[in-house]
């Protein structure tokens, strides 16, 4: 389903990332003192981390974001070790840590995953029991998209996939947009960078919305169905590309 669907990729995604070896920092070269105490350094870190795993005062899931930060640079430090240090006590200590950390963070990443998994379906339950996607499914289309969100559907399942959805105005960026101009018969709405999430200049334009008045918030309760790009006068005469949608009645 289309709104479950990103989520769903966005969280396997994540659960990829999260259950995967950290990857090493690129190689490097640097002084061996400076070296030697970036590896002792990196070292007191994981066995910090790994005593609190063992103790139980952490759990892996809990301790994999600093286990992995350490781990990618603990290699890289070693092997600009000079050999001097390599028979030393700390190194000896340090490389018996190791092994425990790389553990954790397998281990760590596997719990990880699953309780995004979990998560993932429990969120995908309590949308399919929403009254909006309830009242989507009874209007003919597939399921709920969200009007600040219209780039992304499109991105990630397909322009045409955008006309089986019923767009609802959603809380983070959609219902910041406000009128900026009329069009007969449309009614341009915008948002900037800094509204809500939207992150960067959006607009839409709106059919058969009620009549508003220029910087007016677009109407978070309507409902509506997307229609496609349309060719639009822009500002100094230019014309504007811009995505339509219409209200749902």
């Amino acid at each position: 389903m289309p709104t479950v669907a990103p989520a769903s990729r966005l969280l396997c995604a994540l659960s990829f990332a999260v259950v995967m070896t950290p990857a090493l920092a690129a190689e490097w070269s640097e002084p061996p003192e400076e070296a030697r105490q970036a590896y002792l350094s990196d070292c007191q870190q994981l066995q910090r981390a790994v005593t609190e795993v063992q103790s139980g005062r952490q759990t892996l899931k809990d301790a994999l974001p600093t286990i992995q930060m350490y781990l990618r640079t603990f290699t890289v430090h070693r092997d600009n070790l000079p050999q001097s240090n390599l028979g030393s006590p700390d190194y000896a200590q340090c490389e018996s840590v190791f092994p425990l950390a790389k553990e954790i963070a397998i281990q760590g990443g596997i719990e990880a995953s699953e309780a995004l998994d979990e998560h993932f379906r429990q969120a995908e339950t309590e949308h399919l029991n929403s009254s909006d996607y309830k009242r989507a499914r009874s209007l003919g289309f597939t399921d709920v998209g969200e009007i600040g969100q219209l780039d992304r559907h499109a991105e990630l399942d397909g322009e045409d996939n955008l006309k089986t959805l019923m767009i609802k105005v959603d809380a983070g960026c959609g219902r910041h947009f406000r009128a900026a101009k009329y069009v007969e018969p449309y009614v341009i709405y915008t948002v900037g960078p800094s509204d809500g999430i939207c992150a960067i200049n959006r607009n839409v334009a709106v059919l058969g919305g009620k009549e508003v008045e220029w910087g007016d918030y677009i109407d978070e309760k309507a409902t509506f169905q997307y229609v496609g790009w349309k060719k639009l006068p822009g500002e100094d005469g230019f014309p504007l590309n811009i995505r339509v949608v219409k209200t749902l009645k």
